[in-house]
């Protein structure tokens, strides 16, 4: 029964890794994909335009977006051109309007607002193609955690915390191995001596 066990275990496991190392690898080498095959995918908010509602450094978890489901208020995480620079942005705004008089539907956006302000609709029009997914949630500061990791400090720190912890492992390691090995001398003389 302990093996039965011990077996599921590992293959939960292998699964889990698998599930991790394919979505790690659809982000990095396939990032427009990983939203049809996953049905979500995380971002990093960099500007102030939702706040306070979405925050710098929070991350939003966008999920599959689907135009016939979309309604005005709605948040959208979307592919534009804000700065007419030719060099695309992943933006998070609200659904502004959305016309269907053409070909393809095109949206407005409009950044974050107050009870009782003025509406000013975002410049840019997003065809509904560019439009990557639908907000479903926030993660509040996680932005920071990521950024220090990539950071040469935080690079620094958690190779250092690797290197101790692999130091402290190894010489657990050879410690127990030399008491095993003077145990198994005790017990060599012992059964001499007898």
């Amino acid at each position: 029964m302990k093996n039965i066990i011990e077996n599921i275990r590992l293959v939960v496991s292998m699964i889990i890794i698998g599930a991790i190392l394919l979505y790690i690898g659809t982000i990095v080498f396939m990032p427009e994909s990983t939203i049809k095959v996953f049905r979500f995918q995380p971002y990093i908010v960099v500007t102030e335009s939702m706040e306070p509602f979405i925050n710098v450094n929070d991350m939003v978890i966008v999920t599959t977006f689907k135009i016939d489901e979309a309604e005005v208020g709605d948040i959208i995480t979307f592919k534009a051109d804000i700065d007419y620079n030719g060099t695309e942005e992943v933006v998070t705004h609200y659904i502004n309007e959305i016309d269907q008089s053409g070909e393809e539907t095109i949206i407005r956006t409009n950044r974050h607002f107050e009870e009782g302000e003025t509406v000013t609709p975002d410049t840019w029009l997003i065809p509904a193609s560019d439009v990557i997914g639908t907000y479903a949630f926030r993660i509040p500061y996680i932005g920071l955690i990521l950024g220090f990791i990539k950071s040469i400090y935080g690079i620094v720190i958690i190779t250092i915390n690797i290197a101790i912890f692999g130091t402290f492992k190894f010489i657990s390691k050879k410690s127990k191995k030399a008491e095993e090995q003077q145990e198994l001398l005790q017990d060599d003389q012992t059964n001499t001596i007898e």
